[in-house]
C-alpha cells in the first residue's frame, strides 16, 4: 500500500550575503495534479496551478551549498511536494479533481530557461530518505521538448489502483546563481485506456519559477527610473544599492528598500534618471 513519506530532519540551510541572515522555515506547499473533469478521457491538469505558476510570483528557493560530490551547488525544493490527488476514500478522497483509478501520473520537465551555461537536476527522495549521492536527471538552460521525469502516483500502474501520491523528500538543484523558469507537463502513463493507451491526455504546461541564491532577475528602464525584480524569501528584508563604477573599493549607495520578503517575486523602485550607466547589487538582511 502506498504510503505518505516523510523524510528524517534536514538542518535549515543559512544564507548570508551582504549582511546578515536568520534561518527561516518555509511554509510546505503541494502542487496537486488531477484532471479537468472526473471520468476518463479529461484533459490531466495541475489543480491549483493559478498559485503556482510563473505569472503568480511563486518561487522554489535554492540555497547555496556545498556538496561532498558535486561541490558548490543551489539545492532546495523540501518546501514544496507534488502530489497526485486520491480518487478513493482509502487516500482521504474522492477528490473531485482527481484523475481517474488505473491512471499512473508523472511529472515531465519539457523546458528550461534561466541563466546561460546553467543545468537543473531533480533528485529523487528514495523511499523518503534524502541520501542520494547522484542526481536522477539533469537538464540544461535552452532544453525544449525534455523527457526527463518523475512519478506522482504511488501505484504500479495496474487498473483500478487509485493515482494517489504523495512522496516528500526530493530536491531540485542548479550550478548557477540566477532564476529559472521551469516548464512542465503533467502525463498519464498507464495502459488502462481505449486500445491500451492511458486514460488521460496529457496536461497543459505550467511554468514554475526555481530562485538560486539572491540575484536580481532583472531590470526595467523608464523615463522616470528604474525597476528591479527579484526572488524573496520571508522573514527576509531587500535592498538595492547601486555604484557608478566598478573600482576596487566601489561606492555603493542604497537606492529601493526596504522590500520585505514574501517567497515570492518582489519589484522595487528605483528614483532618478536612468540614462547614467549605474551598477546594482541586491542586499539581504
Amino acid at each position: 500500500m502506498p504510503i505518505h513519506r516523510t523524510p528524517p530532519f534536514l538542518p535549515a540551510l543559512l544564507l548570508v550575503l551582504l549582511g546578515s541572515a536568520g534561518t527561516v522555515f518555509a511554509q510546505h506547499r503541494h502542487i496537486n495534479a488531477g484532471a479537468v473533469a472526473p471520468q476518463a478521457g479529461s484533459k490531466l491538469s495541475i489543480a491549483n496551478r493559478a498559485s503556482f505558476d510563473a505569472d503568480s510570483g511563486f518561487l522554489v528557493h535554492l540555497a547555496p551549498t556545498n556538496h561532498p560530490v558535486y561541490g558548490p551547488i543551489f539545492l532546495g525544493g523540501s518546501d514544496v511536494t507534488f502530489t497526485s490527488l486520491p480518487a478513493t476514500a482509502d487516500y482521504g478522497g474522492p477528490d473531485p479533481k482527481a484523475a481517474q483509478p488505473g491512471a499512473h501520473l508523472v511529472m515531465v520537465l519539457v523546458s528550461l530557461s534561466g541563466p546561460s551555461g546553467g543545468a537543473l537536476s531533480f533528485w529523487d527522495s528514495f523511499d523518503g530518505f534524502f541520501v542520494a549521492t547522484e542526481t536522477t536527471f539533469t537538464v540544461p538552460v535552452g532544453t525544449t521538448g525534455g523527457t526527463g521525469s518523475f512519478a506522482l502516483s504511488e501505484n504500479n500502474g495496474s487498473a483500478g489502483l487509485d493515482p494517489y501520491g504523495h512522496i516528500h523528500g526530493r530536491r531540485f538543484s542548479v550550478d548557477r546563481p540566477g532564476l529559472y523558469t521551469v516548464g512542465f507537463v503533467v502525463v498519464d502513463t498507464s495502459a488502462n485506456g481505449l486500445g491500451g493507451g492511458p486514460l488521460h491526455p496529457p496536461s497543459d504546461p505550467v511554468s514554475i519559477s526555481f530562485q538560486a541564491g539572491t540575484t536580481i532577475a532583472d531590470l526595467k528602464l523608464s523615463a522616470d527610473g528604474t525597476t528591479a525584480r527579484f526572488g524573496t524569501d520571508a522573514g527576509k528584508t531587500y535592498f538595492v544599492e547601486a555604484a557608478d563604477a566598478l573600482v576596487s573599493s566601489p561606492v555603493w549607495t542604497t537606492v529601493a528598500g526596504p522590500v520585505v520578503g514574501t517567497d515570492r517575486l518582489e519589484s522595487a523602485s528605483i528614483p532618478g534618471p536612468s540614462g547614467n550607466a549605474r551598477y546594482f547589487r541586491l542586499r539581504v538582511e
